[in-house]
């Protein structure tokens, strides 16, 4: 009487088990990203609310350096804008700032 062969595994690779994944099935997501497009608004230029100084004023009006108030606005301590010109204009707000007061002649 013969006896059936077991499948072994080879040696050398182990047996790899594919793992299930929860993600969204295609057509779930594509509904849902397609579901209610959002009328876009006009671009309307902002007009400042708040009073603005320009970037020499505020800089003779504390102890930074332009690039300082440069670094700071990229760095997100300061609030400001670009004008037209492409000149800063910044917060006059930020002189309330506690970080800014120190800082403030």
């Amino acid at each position: 009487m013969k006896m059936a062969a077991k499948s072994q595994p080879k040696k050398g690779k182990p047996a790899i088990k594919k793992k299930k994944s929860k993600s969204v099935p295609k057509k779930a997501a594509a509904a849902k990203k397609s579901a209610a497009p959002k009328k876009a608004k006009p671009a309307t230029p902002k007009k400042p609310t708040a009073k603005t100084i320009p970037l020499a004023d505020f800089v003779s009006m504390t102890f930074l350096t332009e690039n300082g108030v440069r670094e700071w606005l990229k760095q997100g301590r300061l609030t400001g804008r670009q004008n037209e010109a492409g000149e800063w204009m910044i917060d006059a707000a930020n002189l309330e700032a506690p970080h800014i007061k120190r800082v403030v002649r």
